[in-house]
């Protein structure tokens, strides 16, 4: 895997590369680790490379880390964000942007050793895809790469950061493909949103992170946004999601 360190503190960036190391030694796992002391070096980087996994001090000397984070969410989706810095005041804006987790300094091992745990069990979801025949062919698509699904003129179509894919095929016999995976959200009807990228909501309507839309059935609005509460509740507490 390919770690991004951001600090502008050379010491802290020095302890916590160690602490990765170790972690990557007595588990191993091999990592390529980058080291950055200046956020626009990275962001530089970030147009060509992807990384996936990026720690990401708060407290930035040109910008802050949740402007940082919001431009790795823009160029590269499936990249984990864990933040570290000396402050519990931003927590909640960093889990409104679906941080892996929050490292308050000074930490221990055994803190970030609980994190990378944490990253492992999130990036086996990478693995898992869907099969869909579009046209004469069969397209494989990432679980992690649906953003939303809805449905028109009898064809699923399955919203990607990099575009849609159609397939002709009924809503009912799509939907239990997505069954097995507890980010998915009945929101409205022939339409499913991967809560991932919700960013909130507004009225009626899931609002995602590249600002599309999504209504919300009004007539189940309050379950469904309990069902998004309880979503972030549980990735927030550490809890198991598929």
């Amino acid at each position: 895997m390919t770690i991004a360190i951001i600090d502008d503190s050379a010491k802290d960036i020095s302890l916590l590369y160690e602490y990765i190391c170790r972690y990557c030694n007595e588990h191993k796992v091999h990592a390529s680790i980058r080291q950055f002391t200046q956020e626009k070096a990275f962001l530089y980087t970030l147009k060509t490379e992807k990384y996936d996994l990026v720690f990401l001090d708060i407290f930035m000397r040109d910008t802050d880390g949740i402007m940082v984070a919001k431009e790795i969410q823009k160029l590269n989706p499936r990249c984990q964000i864990i933040f570290s810095t000396s402050s519990k005041e931003h927590a909640v804006k960093a889990f409104r942007l679906h941080a892996l987790d929050y490292l308050l300094k000074p930490y221990t091992y055994a803190r970030l050793e609980d994190s990378l745990d944490r990253f492992e069990h999130t990036a086996a979801r990478f693995t898992h895809y869907i099969e869909l025949k579009e046209g004469r062919f069969q397209t494989r698509v990432l679980i992690t790469d649906i953003m939303y699904v809805d449905y028109h003129n009898h064809y699923i179509q399955v919203h990607t950061p990099s575009g849609i894919v159609r397939s002709y095929m009924s809503f009912g016999n799509f939907s239990p493909m997505l069954s097995p995976y507890g980010q998915f959200l009945w929101c409205y009807r022939n339409c499913m949103v991967n809560m991932d990228y919700v960013d909130t909501w507004e009225d009626s309507d899931f609002i995602l992170k590249n600002g599309e839309r999504l209504p919300i059935f009004k007539s189940q609005k309050k379950e469904i946004i309990q069902a998004y509460a309880n979503y972030i509740f549980d990735y927030v507490n550490g809890g198991t999601i598929s």
